[in-house]
């Protein structure tokens, strides 16, 4: 009996099935459903489609199709941002988002194309080396978007990512891709598997060392504490912080005259958490208005002020201040000039005194939310619809300073590395700080933008890689988003404060790199070393494949 005309249109369809459920299981592996085990066999209906391809531009139509679907899942967050911005424009942006990450899906699907199946080990290593090297591509091409990239969906597979400390994320993503690869290439040729099986045998010894690593690294960790989930070894020196994260929707943020209101919040829990004698008072992106700091609106300034004076503790705060910073709070200016200046989105360390000890201004900056890329080649209609004043790049990475008190005799000094929102999304910009000596890292965000989708979530995932690409203690400080420390082996040492938490403030020791400490991962020392190599093999094959092509066109 011949095939039903179902059974037939499934099989004239069967690859476009099988990317649809690549792109489902890839989704499924992410924030919020955290499937992460689903990640490792996710891409192998995609290799197996690529093989009903019939030449490149089907395998670029297959590709774009998974990429297309699964970041249309990833990434409806910017959509539903329409409350801060036109419903048409957030709509376009999204499908344009959409549209550009999918195409390094498809460009990958070309290019794999060109390698055979049947080629044993060479089918996984291609696989893994394209896929890792677009990643990196993709992290830094027009600004940069590392959403998405694979190797965050092993963000709660702790051992799996500890080799993170050499490779980086993308060591993760280049493990994952050969694993699938290799299962796929041994389903193709199942007929032949005593001769394929060697395409399992890269795969298998990597995933295992990757495996074995982290099992090594993780012996050496303290057991955290099942109950308060932080546990700190005695002879480690700490710094008590009090993440003040708020929790204040933006629609009330972006509204001046629910300030007086959002101050008085931040400043009634800092009183709340000051009783507990913590080292330092952290609140998070864009928390205080800047004429509450310069003095400009009295009241706001007297406040804050007061609020110092009274807890006479350290403070690490966010804010969006012209020029340069005064040298302290209170220091307004009616200088015309200065209201002329960029702005910047900057955290500040101040005294309990009301002096700056140091400042550091966002380097990297969201396109269209903080500023307009290639202004001024746009269309003039463009900019109409951009209802914000753009911030200036920030130009230096500046540690931030901060005095603890240990007792009337004792000062000592702590060098805070901070990344604003958007860069603890960069591993490479992320590092420098680090690389010039901070002692533990501060995330300052305000993920409220993204309230009800997974964004924060996603958001969140990235910080444990930064911390063990690294090997540093991170605090992560999110308004709207979620709120807690994660350790140098990338554990969420706290319970976290979540947007819905009645949890308000989370006070915690958080471990110090010591003097002992302060070799630098390999990642630290060299950044992205490994997916620049795995892009300049890929040029190399591809290189070597012309030649012999134009040699045999020649002979």
């Amino acid at each position: 009996m011949g095939d039903t005309p179902t059974e037939n249109l499934l099989k004239r369809h069967q690859h476009w099935l099988l990317a649809i459920l690549s792109a489902l299981l890839l989704f499924l592996s992410f924030p919020n459903v955290n499937l992460y085990p689903f990640a490792w066999i996710a891409m192998v209906p995609f290799f197996i489609a690529l093989t009903r391809a019939t030449g490149w531009k089907s395998a670029f139509w297959i590709g774009y199709l998974t990429g297309f679907l699964f970041f249309a899942g990833l990434l409806p967050a910017i959509a539903l941002l329409y409350p801060y911005a036109n419903i048409f424009i957030t709509i376009v942006a999204y499908l344009l988002l959409v549209g550009y990450t999918g195409l390094y899906f498809a460009v990958f699907a070309a290019l794999m194309k060109c390698v055979p199946v049947r080629s044993g080990a060479l089918f996984p290593l291609a696989a893994a080396c394209i896929w890792t090297a677009l990643e990196w591509v993709r992290s830094w091409m027009i600004t940069g978007f590392p959403w998405g990239s694979i190797g965050y969906s092993q963000w709660n597979n702790l051992p799996g990512i500890q080799v993170a400390s050499l490779f980086s994320v993308h060591g993760i993503s280049f493990v994952v891709v050969l694993f699938n690869a290799g299962i796929a290439t041994l389903l193709c040729n199942r007929n032949q598997w005593r001769q394929e099986i060697r395409a399992l045998v890269l795969p298998v010894i990597l995933t295992i060392f990757c495996f074995g690593y982290g099992a090594f690294q993780l012996q050496g960790a303290e057991p955290l504490d099942r109950e308060s989930n932080a546990t700190v070894p005695a002879d480690t020196e700490t710094l008590n912080v009090a993440l003040v994260p708020g929790n204040v929707s933006q629609l009330q943020k972006w509204n001046v005259n629910q300030f007086p209101a959002i101050l008085q919040r931040y400043i009634n829990l800092t009183y709340k958490a000051s009783r507990e004698a913590p080292d330092l008072i952290v609140w998070p992106e864009t928390s205080i208005r800047s004429r509450a700091l310069t003095g400009e609106w009295p009241r706001s300034y007297g406040r804050f002020s007061r609020m110092l004076r009274d807890t006479a503790m350290p403070i690490l705060v966010g804010t969006a201040n012209r020029g340069k910073t005064d040298e302290a709070i209170g220091k307004f200016s009616k200088d015309i000039d200065k209201r002329n200046e960029p702005i910047y989105n900057r955290v500040l360390s101040i005294s309990p005194d009301g002096k700056m000890q140091g400042d550091y201004a966002k380097m990297h900056l969201v396109p269209f939310g903080e500023y307009v890329p290639l202004e001024n080649l746009l269309p003039d209609f463009i900019p109409d619809f951009i209802q914000f004043e753009p911030f200036a790049h920030g130009k230096t990475v500046n540690l931030l300073p901060v005095f603890i008190v240990k007792d009337k005799t004792d000062t000592q000094k702590v060098e805070i590395g901070a990344s604003i929102c958007f860069e603890s999304v960069f591993p490479d910009e992320f590092r420098r700080p680090v690389q010039k000596g901070a002692r533990v890292m501060g995330i300052f965000t305000n993920d409220a933008w993204f309230k009800g989708t997974a964004f924060p979530e996603l958001h969140l995932s990235m910080a444990p890689f930064r911390a063990i690409e690294n090997r540093i203690a991170v605090f992560r400080c999110a308004n709207g988003g979620f709120t807690c420390i994660v350790d140098k082996f990338g554990r969420i040492m706290t319970p976290m404060i979540t947007p819905n938490a009645t949890q308000e403030v989370l006070i915690a020791p958080v471990p110090l790199l010591s003097s002992t400490e302060r070799q630098q991962t390999l990642y630290t020392r060299y950044g992205d070393w490994f997916p620049i190599l795995c892009a300049l093999v890929c040029v190399g094959g591809v290189s070597s494949q012309l030649v012999r092509r134009q040699w045999r066109k020649r002979s």
